[in-house]
C-alpha cells in the first residue's frame, strides 16, 4: 500500500470511529452549494442511527432510520475535517470541490 492510500485509510478509520462514537444523537445537516453559496436543501435535523464508510472509504453513510441515509463524501486532504469545540460543539465538515457542494453535520 502507497504512503497517501495509507494516510486516507488511516483518516477514513479515524473518521468513521470518531462519528460511530455519536450516534444516538441529533444532527443538524446543511448541504451547500459552493459555487453559488444557496443552501441546496433545507437544514434537516435528526437521530444518526447508524454511521457506515462504504468499502471504497469514498463516502460516509449516515442513517436518518433504518433504510435512508446520507451519503458525506470523504477526503484524506483537509476538505473533510472534524472538529471537536467541548460538549455539543462537535461538527463535521466535507468539501467536494467537484461537486461544488459543502456537507456540514452539527451535533446538538
Amino acid at each position: 500500500m502507497n504512503a497517501s492510500k495509507a494516510a486516507h485509510s488511516e483518516v477514513v478509520r479515524d473518521l468513521e470511529q470518531a462519528v460511530m462514537g455519536l450516534c444516538g444523537r441529533q444532527v443538524e445537516i446543511r448541504i451547500e452549494d459552493t459555487m453559488e453559496g444557496d443552501a441546496q436543501a433545507p437544514p434537516r435535523t435528526f437521530e444518526l442511527v447508524r454511521a457506515v464508510m462504504v468499502p471504497e472509504g469514498t463516502h460516509l453513510k449516515c442513517y436518518l432510520n433504518l433504510t435512508q441515509h446520507i451519503s458525506i463524501p470523504v477526503f484524506a486532504d483537509g476538505r473533510t475535517r472534524l472538529e471537536v469545540e467541548g460538549p455539543g460543539g462537535t461538527r463535521m465538515i466535507s468539501v467536494d470541490l467537484q461537486a461544488g457542494l459543502q456537507y456540514r453535520l452539527r451535533w446538538l
